[in-house]
């Protein structure tokens, strides 16, 4: 009897924890328009654990999302500068390439592939191998063969797929690549000025339903 009501208290423990969350984050999306919503969210999910996350099916594409190289909530909150800095300049430069948040989509499918949309891009298709929290794409000849090897992990209105920060913005720059070949509309973009960052960082994609 004394250990279910341990469980039990561990339990409610952990649901008025995440509901604390939920009501911290929304009061503050409302008063700063998400960031520092979605900053306090991340904290909290590095602490509670998210839960796993089934790919398979139709996502969007909500923007570049990045993490600290640690499990310290102390080295996440102080590493805030870093994740803003990638978050920002990588949107910025995928952007170029029409892949905006909103704009673009990921399809994961049961027989283990996947297709990449993003605007008026040709589709850039691949396979993929989830196990748990693990997740490996290989992209195909579009993008060179690329293959990013990552975790996913599930947020307040999705999940965030995120690997290596150098590997990912290799991804960025063969994106860029593609679509200067596709058209000449897209301006001149390069991933060179983020990448010092990017070794301090875990970066990726933050998806929605």
């Amino acid at each position: 009897m004394k250990k279910f009501a341990a469980i039990l208290g561990s339990l409610m423990l952990v649901a008025s924890v995440a509901s604390a969350q939920n009501i911290l984050g929304g009061i503050l999306n409302s008063v700063t328009g998400g960031n520092v919503g979605e900053t306090v969210g991340n904290v909290l999910s590095s602490v509670l654990g998210g839960g796993q996350v089934d790919l398979a099916g139709t996502w969007t594409y909500g923007g570049v999302g990045a993490a600290v190289k640690s499990d310290n909530i102390l080295s996440n909150v102080a590493g805030n500068a870093a994740i803003s800095t990638i978050e920002t300049k990588a949107d910025n430069i995928l952007a170029k390439a029409g892949v905006k948040p909103g704009a673009a989509t990921f399809s994961f499918n049961q027989d283990g592939t996947f297709s990449f949309k993003a605007g008026s891009l040709p589709a850039i298709n691949g396979t993929y191998v989830q196990d748990g929290n693990n997740v490996t794409m290989q992209f195909g000849k579009a993008l060179k063969l690329l293959k990013l090897e990552g975790t996913v992990s599930a947020t307040t209105n999705g999940c965030k797929i995120l690997f290596n920060g150098e590997k990912f913005m290799n991804f960025a720059q063969k994106v860029i690549e593609y679509a200067k070949k596709i058209t000449t509309s897209y301006g001149v973009a390069t991933v060179g000025n983020i990448l010092s960052t990017a070794k301090s960082v875990d970066a990726g994609f933050k998806l929605t339903r």
